[in-house]
């Protein structure tokens, strides 16, 4: 069951980082010469994939191997600070319009300096 929770964590950080790079699963799939249906299998969790993708998807993504395996490893973060944020609610903001995300982060840049005050 653990192993299953894993591939599925490890997918789940995947997507996130294919998301905020911008990119569609079939470019990511394009740049890592596999399918379409194989990144989507590698996010839900469905595939391990090999290390030498998972290489691959970390040097077209700019991340590194303890993004991807932080949960599941339970490496404690230095540099990837992503998920200070439910990772879910990161999914949905890296999908939000430009000119949505930039109403959130006024949006919490005020209530921040709202909390501050008090």
């Amino acid at each position: 069951m653990e192993r299953k929770s894993n591939l599925k964590s490890i997918g789940h950080n995947i997507q996130l980082a294919r998301l905020k790079k911008g990119f569609t699963q079939e470019v990511l799939a394009e740049k890592c010469n596999v399918s379409a249906k194989y990144i989507s299998a590698l996010e839900t969790g469905l595939s391990a994939g090999s290390i030498p993708l998972i290489i691959d998807i970390c040097n077209i993504l700019d991340i590194t191997p303890n993004y991807i395996f932080d949960k599941a490893l339970n490496i404690n973060k230095l540099n990837n600070s992503i998920n200070i944020i439910d990772s879910q609610t990161l999914i949905y903001y890296e999908k939000l319009k430009t000119e949505n995300k930039e109403f959130v982060n006024e949006t919490i840049k005020h209530l921040y300096n709202m909390q501050k005050k008090r």
